[in-house]
C-alpha cells in the first residue's frame, strides 16, 4: 500500500506534488510555501532588505575611507595615517565584540575591521619602507585575520581569506618564481588549483556536518568557479600547443587530465549526491568552451564551411546541455515525489 502523501515530509517539492493531486488548493499552496520559508512573507523580505542595507552601508563606509585616505594622503603626517587606521579597526573590533558575533551587524564589523588592517599594513609598509614584496603584505594580512575568520563564523570572511591567498600565491609566483614572466603559467595554474580545490572540499566537508553558516550557494559557486577557470585556461593552451616537449607541455598535460577528471566526477557528484543545477550548468559551459576550441583548432577557418560546423556544434552542445538538465530536475522532481 503506497504511503499517504499527507504524511510526507513538508518540502516544497512534496507541496507542488499534492496541489498538482489536487490535494491543496492554490490559496493553501501559497500559504504553505510561505509557512516552510520557499516563499518569502513581508517579514522576511524585511530582514532581507535591512541585512542588504547594513552590508552595503558596510562597503560604502570602507570605501570611503579609502578615498579619504587617497585624497589627503599628501597633508597627512604619519600618525594620523596610523591613528585614524587603527581608530578604525579598534572600533570596528569593538563594535563587533558588543553587538555579539551572532548578530550579521557584528559580523560586518568583524569584516571591516579586518579590510582596515590591510589599509593599516600597507601604510606601516609605505612609511617605513620595508621592502617587502607585495606578495607578502598580503599572505601576513591573511595570516593576521585567522583568528577572527575563526571566530566570525561568517561567510564572507573565510571568502575574503581565500582571495588575499590567492593573491599572495600569484604575486609570489610572479615576483620570486617567475620574475621574468619566460614560460607558461601552468604550474602557477596547477597550484591555485590545489589551493582552491583543498578549500572546495574543505567546504562541502563543513556543509555536510550541516554548519548553518555556511549553508550559503553563493560561496560554492565563487570557489567552483575559480576551480573551473584555473583548469579550463592551461587546457585551452594545451589545445593550442600541439608542438614541443619537455616539463611544461607536460604540464600542460596534466592540466588537461585533471580539468576533464574534476568536471566528470562534479557532474556525477552534483548530479546524485548534491543536486545543483547550477554547477551542474557550470561545468557544462566549461565542456562547450573546451569542445568549440578544439573543433576551432582542427577546422580551417579561413573557409566558410567552417564557421557554419562551428556554429553547428555550438548550437548541438547547449542544447545537449539543456536536454541534460532539463531531464536532471525532471529526474529529482520524480524522486522527491516519490520519498
Amino acid at each position: 500500500m503506497p504511503p499517504n502523501p499527507l504524511d510526507t515530509l513538508a518540502t516544497s517539492h512534496h507541496i507542488c506534488a499534492l496541489a498538482r493531486a489536487n490535494h491543496l488548493t492554490h490559496r493553501a499552496l501559497e500559504y504553505a510555501l510561505r509557512r516552510i520559508g520557499t516563499v518569502p512573507d513581508i517579514h522576511a523580505w524585511q530582514r532581507f532588505i535591512d541585512n542588504m542595507l547594513l552590508l552595503l552601508g558596510t562597503a560604502l563606509l570602507l570605501v570611503g575611507i579609502i578615498f579619504f585616505f587617497a585624497y589627503n594622503w599628501a597633508d597627512m603626517s604619519h600618525f594620523t595615517k596610523f591613528g585614524v587606521l587603527e581608530a578604525g579597526v579598534l572600533s570596528a573590533a569593538l563594535f563587533a565584540s558588543w553587538r555579539g558575533l551572532e548578530r550579521l551587524s557584528g559580523q560586518a564589523a568583524l569584516l571591516a575591521a579586518a579590510v582596515l588592517l590591510g589599509g593599516l599594513l600597507a601604510v606601516y609598509a609605505q612609511v617605513y619602507q620595508t621592502g617587502a614584496d607585495v606578495f607578502e603584505l598580503f599572505l601576513t594580512w591573511a595570516i593576521f585575520i585567522i583568528p577572527w575568520v575563526l571566530l566570525g563564523a561568517f561567510a564572507p570572511l573565510w571568502l575574503l581569506l581565500l582571495v588575499l591567498l590567492n593573491l599572495s600565491l600569484l604575486l609570489y609566483w610572479d615576483q620570486v618564481i617567475n620574475p621574468s614572466h619566460s614560460d607558461l603559467h601552468t604550474d602557477l595554474f596547477l597550484r591555485l588549483f590545489l589551493l582552491n580545490g583543498a578549500a572546495m572540499l574543505a567546504f562541502e566537508f563543513v556543509q555536510t556536518r550541516g554548519v548553518a553558516w555556511l549553508q550559503n550557494h553563493w560561496m560554492r559557486v565563487i570557489i567552483f568557479g575559480a576551480i573551473l577557470t584555473v583548469l579550463i585556461i592551461p587546457t585551452l593552451q594545451a589545445i593550442f600547443e600541439t608542438r614541443g616537449g619537455g616539463s611544461k607541455y607536460q604540464l600542460l598535460a596534466v592540466a588537461a587530465v585533471l580539468y576533464m577528471a574534476v568536471t566528470a566526477l562534479s557532474l556525477w557528484y552534483y548530479r546524485y549526491r548534491r543536486h545543483d543545477l547550477l554547477l551542474q550548468a557550470m561545468c557544462l559551459l566549461g565542456v562547450l568552451i573546451v569542445v568549440t576550441t578544439l573543433v576551432g583548432k582542427l577546422l580551417p577557418l579561413d573557409a566558410a564551411i567552417s564557421w557554419l560546423i562551428l556554429a553547428i556544434v555550438i548550437i548541438g552542445q547547449a542544447a545537449l546541455a539543456t536536454k541534460w538538465l532539463l531531464q536532471t530536475a525532471k529526474t529529482w522532481q520524480e524522486e522527491a515525489n516519490n520519498d
